[in-house]
């Protein structure tokens, strides 16, 4: 039977779980949930995959790793966070003991003490941290899409457009490696627009992943596809997508 504390650790769990998820979209990364490794799951993981094919590279490589414990657990589970990060082969760890109990301190200190080892560099935060890394994220991302846009306007790249489009797209901002398409779309004046795949390519300066030519949902799936979010964060969404004809419509929703 759950408790009051048991729904706020889980509450907070969430909380923090979408703040990482979101921050390692800001920097560019393909986000994992659910990371699996052997004997378990990794948290969040941010992964990273060539624009271009890479030999003898047969997914994305896991650059940083999340655990995190946001409600009661002991020594054994934060050993545990360990060697799941460590399986899991990532370039930086960061292990979150998010929670206010009075015996959390000694806790933390105890896993201070854990991670200083070789491997794998592996880091101890609070719910503050995470907190921290978001805002600032936000505050970068938000600042970097204004004089992106800025920028575009000031080439003439822009044709007229409703000036309350723009703020909201630049709210939203977009980085990562296909920021270049949704700068694009951000300059384009049409309610609508009918693009071939190689057309995109030439926007983005790489080829698009197999799965663009495989799965008709890459290119609409917010959540698990970079591309996608690159058109919805510019203020479209794909409409149509023709595999067979490597083509897609999309329309202008903000």
């Amino acid at each position: 039977m759950s408790t009051a504390g048991d729904r706020v650790a889980s509450e907070l769990n969430r909380e923090l779980t979408g703040m990482l998820v979101e921050s390692g979209r800001r920097f560019g990364f393909e986000i994992v949930l659910e990371y699996p490794v052997r004997g378990g799951r990794l948290d969040v993981v941010w992964t990273w995959a060539p624009a271009s094919p890479f030999p003898g590279l047969e997914r994305p490589v896991p650059v940083v790793g999340f655990e995190v414990e946001s409600s009661w657990r002991t020594r054994k589970h934060v050993k545990g966070d360990l060697l799941n990060l460590h399986d899991a082969g990532v370039g930086l760890g960061v292990i979150v003991l998010a929670g206010t109990d009075s015996k959390d301190e000694g806790l933390r200190r105890f896993a201070e003490l854990l991670v200083d080892r070789p491997g794998p560099t592996v880091l101890v935060w609070t719910a503050e941290d995470v907190r921290a890394l978001a805002e600032r994220c936000e505050s970068a991302y938000v600042t970097a899409s204004v004089s992106a846009v800025a920028a575009a306007a000031s080439l003439g790249e822009r044709p007229a457009a409703d000036p309350r489009e723009s703020s909201a797209a630049a709210a939203r901002g977009h980085s990562g490696k296909y920021a270049p398409l949704y700068r694009w779309l951000l300059a384009r004046g049409a309610s609508t627009l009918t693009l071939t795949f190689g057309e995109v390519e030439e926007v983005l300066g790489f080829p698009l992943p197999n799965s663009c030519r495989q799965h008709v949902p890459h290119w609409h799936s917010y959540d698990g596809s970079a591309v996608a979010r690159a058109i919805v964060d510019a203020g479209w969404k794909a409409s149509r997508v023709h595999l067979a004809d490597e083509e897609l419509t999309l329309v202008r929703t903000s």
